[in-house]
């Protein structure tokens, strides 16, 4: 008589509904997802080829303090008249290229703000230059 005799039960791990659930899973996590598009500002460094060539018609240098205050030719101007101040000067000379001149620790928006400016009067040859402070 063999009442506690076990019988042996073959035990298998059906894989099934755990790959359902992935699946439900990663598409959730798809469709809750958001892709944002970033706005990048493309700037190329100047190369010795392009300085000599353009040489005959001076660059506008746009100086940039820490403190966010812009010169423009050694001129200051607020950041709400620098379209017109640059309209001026576009009218008077033949300039195809700014300098912005900047230190380590100016204010990012500000330079994205006047970058903005500039591409809006119609300037793609645009110039970065860091200054280390002492």
């Amino acid at each position: 008589m063999n009442l506690f005799l076990k019988k042996n039960k073959s035990t298998e791990i059906n894989v099934a509904p755990l790959i359902d659930v992935v699946f439900l899973l990663l598409i959730f996590f798809m469709l809750a997802s958001e892709f944002t598009d970033f706005k990048t500002i493309d700037m190329t460094s100047p190369s010795e080829t392009n300085t000599n060539i353009e040489n005959k018609n001076k660059p506008i240098i746009l100086n940039l303090s820490s403190e966010g205050k812009i010169k423009v030719n050694n001129k200051i101007v607020d950041l709400n008249n620098l379209n017109t101040t640059l309209k001026n000067i576009l009218k008077n000379d033949n300039v195809k290229k700014i300098i912005i001149s900047t230190p380590e620790n100016t204010k990012v928006n500000i330079l994205v703000k006047t970058i903005d400016i500039i591409r809006n009067l119609g300037i793609e040859n645009i110039a970065l230059v860091t200054k280390e402070q002492e």
